[in-house]
């Protein structure tokens, strides 16, 4: 027999709403600084979260063991997919970041960068890409470049404009 009753489940709902609605995969966007054009040609991004590295081992008599956390990540990484065009877009972007050091600022926006709920900042972001496939065959698909983002992500959080 269930223990879930109506009001029990009210309860968790209710509790649920409370914490407002989830945030959608979908409802984000990354803008590079120095080239904001690109937002809508990035299909995909890491989104970043602060903690920590890991954890640390504490031994203890007997065999006893415990644990404590290792100290904050800052150094992340995660696949970017940007969405090539005719004109090369994303070519000439790898080409300018490549002339100008490889390093870029960036900024994540729950939301987009006229109307989001918060937004975090990425420091010293460089982008490993790896070559795209071209299939002649393939009359379904855009052109993407895929490959890996490393940022360093500190927790910056950028309040939004949009009321909750």
């Amino acid at each position: 027999m269930s223990v879930q009753t109506a009001a029990v489940l009210m309860g968790h709902y209710n509790a649920a709403r409370l914490l407002g609605d989830k945030s959608v995969s979908s409802d984000a966007m990354l803008v590079i600084d120095g080239h904001e054009e690109l937002t809508l040609l990035t299909k995909q991004f890491p989104w970043p979260v602060i903690g920590v590295m890991g954890e640390i081992e504490v031994p203890g008599p007997m065999g006893l063991q415990s644990w404590q956390p290792q100290a904050l990540k800052t150094a992340h990484q995660g696949p970017l997919t940007l969405s090539e065009t005719v004109s090369g877009s994303i070519a000439k972007f790898l080409a300018d970041v490549a002339a100008g050091g490889a390093k870029f600022q960036a900024t994540a926006y729950e939301g987009t960068p006229e109307a989001f709920h918060y937004a975090w900042k990425l420091r010293d972001c460089f982008f490993v890409p790896e070559a795209p496939d071209r299939d002649w065959e393939n009359r379904s698909q855009v052109t993407n470049v895929t490959g890996t983002l490393f940022f360093h992500f500190f927790g910056e959080r950028v309040a939004g404009n949009i009321v909750v």
